[in-house]
């Protein structure tokens, strides 16, 4: 029998253990921004799975003290030395830019690096009473497709792995679990990329896409950039009764402002340097400027917007245009904060589309056809793919209702998935 195939009997049979494990993480409730208490109770969860089947586990201290601590969890050769080696980069990280990924570094170590998170957007007990429930083929909990399924499933291909004897000699699997994904991975992201610059490759556990909904055979080979902008505006108030028209609003001056923004949103336009099509859309988020029933015109305000980029370039191009503002109004004065949050994700980069070429190779042995695709939202796989490391994001499982209320994965879906991953990691360690 073909190892694929030996590794889908074995998550088949091992399903139920999926599933044990995941009932109790996804009852230890962690809201990204929640009480720090249930935070640390979900970590400490996950730190216990690993550590169990000997994992060498370390806590790593968050870059923003806003969030959580994070978990840094390895196997195989030299387990701790991906931590050792984190420490030595922090003490020196502000003396050196972002490491970039070089073949005679990342390319010749034995090191794979699984991204995840422990954190989730839902409100602690905002499913009430049905924290864990299963209808049919769907298990349904806050967090359970983004992304606790997906960390699961790194703890259950490590024990097939164990159980098997197919972790290949002098190899290492690093998996770094994040507390503030979803809040934008500020105390991570750098986390991240020193970790991707020493490692062969990047395998991202977040949901997959689909062609169709949650089709079986999905995954993310590319993402868009994100910048996120404040704009604050300084004008001159007046009484709204006495005489309007000699205040210099900073309402009115946002509300053109918004409109001229959300305008400049295009979808597959043909960049004729490139000859290759470009995605920009530019969402407004929030407004807010004076107060309601009060007899005054507002002098001042602020406009936020949420920008993607399908490339790098486009990014540095509206980043600049975002930062310098021009006003329609001249007496009112424009200052911009915030930047360029997420980089984007390069599929076409070549470590990333040999990943590509392998997943329809793995995905065909056991008879499913792979579709990667490109998504406008952010993940941890912006920060591994800007450093070059070779990404492949949407390795976790299949589900829907993502940040909802009746957020579930399928069931049907779990071996497939878990054994393509375990597949495609080993075939990743053992190419050269």
């Amino acid at each position: 029998m073909k190892r694929s195939k030996r590794l889908f009997q074995y998550m088949q049979d091992h399903q139920q253990e999926f599933l044990e494990v995941l009932e109790g993480a996804v009852r230890r409730e962690s809201p990204t921004e929640g009480d720090p208490n249930d935070l640390i109770a979900c970590r400490d969860y996950f730190a216990g799975l690993f550590r169990e089947i000997g994992f060498h586990v370390t806590t790593v201290k968050s870059l923003d003290p806003r969030f959580a601590d994070h978990l840094l969890v390895e196997y195989g050769a030299g387990a701790g030395h991906a931590a050792e080696e984190l420490a030595q980069w922090l003490k020196t990280r502000g003396r050196f830019p972002v490491p970039q990924w070089e073949p005679s570094v990342g390319g010749a170590s034995r090191q794979l690096l699984f991204g995840g998170h422990y954190d989730t957007v839902h409100e602690k007990g905002i499913f009430g009473d049905s924290l864990w429930n299963i209808e049919g083929d769907h298990a349904i909990g806050p967090g359970i497709l983004d992304m606790k399924s997906g960390d699961v499933q790194v703890y259950l291909i490590a024990k097939a792995f164990q159980d098997l004897g197919l972790m290949p000699e002098g190899a290492r699997l690093a998996f770094l679990l994040t507390s503030d994904e979803e809040a934008g991975s500020y105390g991570s992201s750098a986390l991240y990329q020193a970790l991707a610059a020493r490692s062969k490759a990047a395998f991202i556990m977040e949901s997959s896409v689909g062609v169709e909904g949650d089709y079986i055979g999905g995954l993310k080979c590319g993402r868009f950039g994100r910048g996120n902008y404040t704009f604050r505006a300084h004008g001159t108030p007046y009484h709204s009764g006495l005489n309007p028209t000699l205040a210099e609003s900073g309402l009115i001056e946002l509300a053109r402002q918004a409109v001229r923004l959300e305008n400049m949103t295009y979808f597959d336009k043909m960049n004729p340097q490139t000859s290759e099509p470009e995605t920009l859309t530019i969402g407004c988020t929030c407004l807010q400027s004076g107060n309601a029933g009060w007899p005054t015109v507002p002098g001042d305000g602020t406009l936020t917007i949420d920008a993607r980029y399908s490339n790098a370039a486009m990014a540095e191009r509206y980043d600049q245009l975002f930062q310098n503002l021009d006003a329609f109004n001249p007496k009112v004065h424009i200052t911009t904060e915030g930047g360029i949050e997420k980089p984007p994700f390069d599929k076409d980069l070549p470590g990333n589309r040999a990943l590509q070429v392998l997943a329809k190779e793995v995905g065909g042995e056991l008879g499913i056809e792979m579709h990667p695709s490109v998504v406008r939202g952010g993940s941890d796989g912006n920060f591994t793919a800007s450093t070059g490391c070779p990404t492949l994001d949407g390795m976790g499982t299949t589900g829907g209702h993502v940040h909802q209320l009746g957020e579930y994965i399928n069931l049907s879906h779990l071996a497939f998935r878990s054994a393509f991953t375990a597949e495609m990691a080993l075939r990743v360690l053992e190419s050269n």
